[in-house]
């Protein structure tokens, strides 16, 4: 389980630096980083509720699935806030040309496949090949939803009569 959990995919060790460097905060954003996603007022009592996420190994070894499934937990992490998924985009990053014509051709699929099957749409990407990409590929998906203001969830454990699950 720490192998799992120190990853780069789940821990962002290499990264967190970074993305910390990122404005969050402001008179607008209802929700920043610490939550299934961020959300963000955008009025007359609506929010827009987003999620990036990158799949890059899991593409790398299965195109289609390593991206689909990538798909799916953004969509999960915006249904949990409470919002309506309505759309999707990438931001993909291959080798050349014809060499990487697998991971191209799967993870386009992969991302439009999972998103197509249960109403959400690709609207919007950008792509970009390069040979320092021809060994690990960039794959980046982001989903977005909206919601009420006043219906937006939270992932807290609070009150009375909770249920606990101990697994393993």
């Amino acid at each position: 389980m720490l192998g799992v959990l120190w990853s780069e995919h789940c821990s962002y060790k290499s990264s967190k630096s970074l993305l910390r460097r990122l404005p969050s905060t402001g008179s607008a954003v209802l929700q920043g980083p610490g939550e299934n996603a961020g959300a963000v007022e955008i009025g007359e009592g609506w929010a827009v509720v987003f999620k990036i996420e990158s799949h890059n190994h899991p593409s790398a070894i299965e195109p289609y699935q390593g991206s689909a499934t990538g798909v799916g937990g953004i969509i999960r992490d915006v249904i949990a806030m409470g919002a309506r998924p309505i759309a999707l985009l990438d931001s993909l990053r291959f080798g050349p040309l014809p060499d990487s014509a697998r991971h191209f051709e799967g993870v386009v699929a992969g991302i439009g496949g999972y998103g197509n099957c249960i109403g959400i749409p690709t609207v919007g990407g950008e792509i970009y090949f390069e040979e320092c990409y021809a060994n690990n590929p960039l794959v980046n998906a982001m989903c977005v939803g909206l919601v009420r203001t006043d219906q937006l969830v939270r992932a807290r454990a609070e009150g009375a009569g909770n249920s606990l699950l101990l697994v393993g």
